[in-house]
C-alpha cells in the first residue's frame, strides 16, 4: 500500500512538472527562428526544404556529428558481433529454401523500385521531403532485400566499413570548403551571390554523400545482425 502511495506521488510530481514545463514553453520559445528560416532559408541556402537547409547549412556541424555517431555505432556492433571481418560467404539466418517463392518473386520486383525511390529521395532532398539520411535508409532496406533473393551473396564487411569511413571524410572535406570561400567552416561553400540554383549543387552533393554513408552503415549493421542470427 505504501509502495503504491509513493508511485502515485511520483506520477503526480511528474505530471506537475510536465504541466509547468509545457506552460513555460510559450514564454521560453517564440516564433523568431521559424520566421527567420521562412523568410531567408531558401535565399541563403538554395533549399526549398527548410529541414535540409538547417541540417546541411545552418547546423551542418550537428549533422556531421550525427553521421559520426552512426559510424561509431557500426564499429560497436561489429565489435560486439565478434566475427572475423575477413569472413565471407556467411550462412545468413535467411534461409531461401524456407522463404516462399512468391516472396522471392515479389522481392525481385520491389528491389529496383526501392533503390530508385531511395535515390530520388536523396537527390531531391533539397526541394521536397527527404534527404541523405532518409534516402540512405531506404537504399539500405533495398539492399537488405537482396538477401532474400540470393542468400549466398558475398558481403565483405571490412571493405564496406572502409568505404564508409572514406565517405565520412569526404563529407567533412566538402563541409570544410566554406572555410576558404566564406571564412567559416561547416556551411554552404558556394557564395549567396551565385544564386540559389548554383547553391543547390552543394546540397545535392552533400545529400548524396550522406545517403551513401547511411546506406553503407545500415547495410553493415543489418549484415552483422543477420550473422548473429545464424
Amino acid at each position: 500500500m505504501i509502495k503504491k502511495g509513493y508511485i502515485l506521488l511520483l506520477l503526480v510530481f511528474i505530471l506537475t512538472m510536465f504541466i509547468m514545463v509545457a506552460t513555460d514553453l510559450e514564454r521560453l520559445y517564440n516564433s523568431f527562428g521559424r520566421q527567420y528560416f521562412e523568410n531567408n532559408g531558401f535565399f541563403e541556402t538554395g533549399s526549398r526544404n527548410l529541414v535540409t537547409a538547417i541540417y546541411l547549412d545552418y547546423r551542418l556541424i550537428d549533422s556531421i556529428f550525427e553521421a559520426g555517431i552512426l559510424l561509431i555505432a557500426v564499429a560497436g556492433i561489429i565489435w560486439i558481433s565478434k566475427h572475423d571481418l575477413s569472413e565471407k560467404n556467411v550462412e545468413f539466418m535467411i534461409d531461401r529454401f524456407k522463404t516462399p517463392d512468391l516472396f522471392i518473386t515479389f522481392s525481385r520486383i520491389v528491389y529496383p523500385l526501392m533503390l530508385l525511390f531511395g535515390f530520388y529521395v536523396i537527390i531531391n532532398g533539397h526541394v521536397s521531403p527527404g534527404g541523405g539520411f532518409q534516402g540512405g535508409a531506404i537504399v539500405a532496406t533495398g539492399i537488405l532485400i537482396l538477401y532474400y533473393i540470393n542468400s549466398d551473396r558475398e558481403t565483405n564487411i571490412k571493405q564496406i566499413v572502409t568505404i564508409e569511413k572514406l565517405v565520412y571524410f569526404l563529407i567533412i572535406l566538402v563541409a570544410s570548403l566554406s572555410l576558404f570561400t566564406k571564412g567559416v567552416p561547416f556551411t554552404n561553400f558556394i557564395p549567396i551571390s551565385r544564386g540559389t540554383e548554383i547553391q543547390s549543387l552543394y546540397l545535392i552533393v552533400l545529400n548524396v554523400l550522406i545517403g551513401f554513408k547511411v546506406a553503407l552503415g545500415l547495410w553493415t549493421i543489418f549484415t552483422a545482425f543477420l550473422r548473429e542470427g545464424r
